[in-house]
C-alpha cells in the first residue's frame, strides 16, 4: 500500500514538473532587441520615472513660494432676529395707558474677508532655493540617464555571457562526443587484445568527468537565460535564445585620451556629481542670504467687505466698490545673529567643500576606470591572439598524436593529454573572445557613449 502510494506521487510530480517545462517560453532575438526590451521593462528604469517627477514638484514648490499666498478666505451671511417686547402707550383718545406687544427687529449682514495675503518682493534665500531645486533636478535626470545606460551595459553583458556559456556548452558537446568514441576504440582493441584494460579504465574515467563537467556547462546557460531576462524585466519562465552569435571584434575608435575627454565632459556620473555640487553651493548660499541678507515682503492686514441688511448686493464686483477696508503694508526683516543658523551655515559649507572633492574624486576615479578599460581590453585582444595560434597548433598536434596511436608509435595517454589540451585551447579562445566583447560594452558604458565604428 505504501509503495502504491509513493508511486502515485511520484506520477504527479513528474506530470507537474513536466508541465512546467512545457509552460516555458522561448524567445529567439538579437541584440538590440533585448536592449529594446530592457529599456521599456526595467525596474529601475521606471522606478527612476517617480523619482525624477519628485524632483519636479520640488522644484514647482520653490517657484511657488515667490507667489501671493493668503492663510484664508471666507464669506458670510448673517441674520439677528430679535422678539417683540411688551410696552404701554397713553391713548390720547380715553387718556388710559393700553398694553401693546411691539414687532420684530431684525438685522444682518453680508460679509468677505481675504486675511493674511503676503507677497515676497526680495528674498535672496527663495532665490537660492529656487536654484539649489533645478540643479537637484539635473541631478536627477543625468542618474535617471546613467541608470539607462548601465542597463544597456548589463543586458550586452549577460547577453554575451549566455552566447559565451552556449559556445563552452558546444565544446564540451564535442569534447564528450570524442570521449566517448575513445571509449569505445579502447574496449575494442581490449577484446581483440591489442590494448590494456588501464586504456579502458582511463577512457572511462576521461568520459565521466567530461560529462559531468558537461552538466554544470547546461546548468550555467540556464542560470545564464534567466539572469538576462531578469535583466530584460522578463519573468522567470522565458528563456532567450539568442539569433545573433557572431560579432565582430573591432578595436575603439577613440584613443584613452579622447574618450577620457568625452568621458568628462558628458557621461552622466560626472555631471551629476557636478550638478550635485552646485545644488550643495546653492544650500549654503541660500542659508547665507538668510543670515546676512534683509527679507522685504508686502502684505495686507485684512481685506473685509460688509453689505446690511437693506442693501441690495449688485454683484461680485461690489466686492472692490463699496463698504470694503483693508491695508497695506511693506515690511523689511533683518536678522541680527543666530546661533542655530550660524551653525548649519558652517555644516553647509563643509558639505559644498566635501561635495567640490568628490567630483575631483569622481574624475580621477573615471580616469582609472577608463585606463584599466583599455588595458583590459588590449590583454583580451592579444589572449585572443595567443589562444587561435594555440587552438591550430592544439589541432596539429592532436592529429599527429591520433595518426601516431593509430600505427603503434605513441600511447594512448599521449593522445589523451593531446585531446585534453585542444579542448582546453578551445575553451580559452571561446573564453577570451567573448571576455573582449563584454570589455568593449563596458568601455562604452564608463565613457557614456559608443566607441566602436569611425570616429566622428
Amino acid at each position: 500500500m505504501r509503495f502504491r502510494y509513493i508511486a502515485v506521487l511520484a506520477i504527479i510530480f513528474a506530470h507537474v514538473n513536466t508541465s512546467a517545462q512545457e509552460e516555458r517560453k522561448e524567445m529567439r532575438l538579437t541584440l538590440n532587441e533585448c536592449v529594446e526590451i530592457s529599456l521599456t521593462s526595467s525596474a529601475q528604469i521606471e522606478q527612476f520615472k517617480y523619482t525624477v517627477a519628485i524632483a519636479e514638484t520640488q522644484v514647482d514648490n520653490a517657484r511657488n513660494s515667490f507667489l501671493p499666498n493668503t492663510s484664508s478666505v471666507n464669506w458670510g451671511i448673517s441674520r439677528n432676529v430679535q422678539g417683540p417686547r411688551e410696552g404701554q402707550v397713553l391713548d390720547p383718545s380715553t387718556g388710559t395707558l393700553v398694553q401693546l406687544l411691539g414687532e420684530d427687529r431684525v438685522s444682518g449682514a453680508q460679509s468677505f474677508r481675504i486675511t493674511g495675503l503676503t507677497m515676497p518682493i526680495y528674498d535672496g534665500r527663495l532665490i537660492s532655493q529656487l536654484s539649489s531645486a533645478k540643479n537637484s533636478l539635473m541631478q536627477t535626470q543625468l542618474q535617471q540617464t546613467g541608470t539607462r545606460q548601465t542597463i544597456i551595459f548589463q543586458t550586452k553583458q549577460r547577453y554575451f555571457l549566455l552566447l559565451q556559456a552556449i559556445k563552452l556548452l558546444e565544446v564540451q558537446q564535442e569534447r564528450v562526443r570524442v570521449a566517448e568514441e575513445s571509449l569505445r576504440r579502447a574496449e575494442t582493441l581490449y577484446e581483440i587484445g591489442s590494448a590494456a584494460i588501464l586504456q579502458v579504465t582511463n577512457a572511462r574515467s576521461s568520459l565521466a568527468s567530461f560529462r559531468a563537467t558537461l552538466i554544470q556547462r547546461e546548468n550555467a546557460v540556464s542560470i545564464a537565460q534567466s539572469n538576462l531576462a531578469f535583466t530584460m524585466g522578463l519573468g522567470t519562465d522565458v528563456d532567450i535564445i539568442p539569433s545573433e552569435e557572431e560579432f565582430e571584434l573591432l578595436s575603439p575608435k577613440y584613443s584613452f585620451t579622447d574618450a577620457l575627454s568625452i568621458a568628462l565632459k558628458e557621461h552622466p556620473d560626472i555631471l551629476g556629481s557636478k550638478y550635485g555640487m552646485m545644488a550643495s553651493r546653492d544650500d549654503y548660499n541660500a542659508t547665507k542670504k538668510g543670515l546676512y541678507h534683509p527679507r522685504i515682503t508686502m502684505s495686507t492686514n485684512a481685506y473685509s467687505w460688509s453689505l446690511g441688511k437693506d442693501e441690495d448686493f449688485g454683484g461680485p464686483e461690489d466686492i472692490f466698490l463699496k463698504n470694503y477696508s483693508y491695508g497695506i503694508s511693506l515690511n523689511v526683516n533683518m536678522p541680527l545673529f543666530n546661533f542655530n543658523t550660524s551653525n548649519t551655515l558652517k555644516r553647509l559649507k563643509l558639505q559644498y567643500l566635501r561635495s567640490q572633492e568628490q567630483l575631483d574624486q569622481a574624475k580621477r576615479q573615471k580616469a582609472l576606470d577608463l585606463r584599466l578599460r583599455y588595458l583590459t581590453l588590449e590583454r583580451f585582444r592579444r589572449l585572443i591572439e595567443a589562444n587561435e595560434v594555440a587552438v591550430e597548433a592544439a589541432e596539429e598536434n592532436f592529429k599527429l598524436e591520433e595518426e601516431r596511436y593509430n600505427f603503434g608509435g605513441g600511447t594512448f595517454l599521449e593522445r589523451l593529454t593531446a585531446q585534453r589540451d585542444l579542448f582546453d585551447a578551445r575553451n580559452n579562445l571561446v573564453q577570451s573572445k567573448y571576455n573582449y566583447l563584454i570589455e568593449m560594452a563596458n568601455l562604452e558604458n564608463e565613457v557614456g557613449t559608443p566607441v566602436v565604428g569611425n570616429p566622428e
